[in-house]
């Protein structure tokens, strides 16, 4: 990967930093503004967590909004598949659902989801 598309990675990652912590530290007392060095960290009981970990938990919630848009994606083609569905191109919908729940396993940053097909 080259530098430029590293430094747009790093920049995402320092940018989501708040909406790392408002979804895997909400009961924790901190505060912070878009950086790892902005975080002033309150709370008593949780030790402040490492940018290696923030990084980790920011892979994760990656991994998890992708997750939820793929089982939209499935709900939304739900239809298709019922035997009372017209279309000409029932196996490009069957085609398209099995690469929906394949996704998971191929997904990586700039993975675009499949091309639902025309009914």
């Amino acid at each position: 990967m080259d530098k430029k598309k590293l430094n747009q990675l790093y920049m995402e990652k320092q940018s989501n930093i708040l909406k790392i912590l408002l979804k895997y530290h909400l009961n924790d007392k901190w505060c912070c503004e878009d950086t790892y060095e902005s975080i002033e960290w309150h709370d008593t009981t949780t030790p402040k967590p490492s940018k290696e970990h923030l990084e980790l938990l920011y892979d994760d919630l990656l991994k998890e909004e992708m997750r939820e848009e793929r089982n939209q994606l499935l709900k939304d083609s739900d239809y298709t598949v019922l035997p009372d569905f017209p279309s000409a191109n029932k196996q490009a919908w069957l085609d398209y659902r099995q690469q929906l729940r394949d996704f998971p396993s191929v997904w990586s940053v700039g993975v675009s989801f499949p091309v639902k097909p025309i009914s």
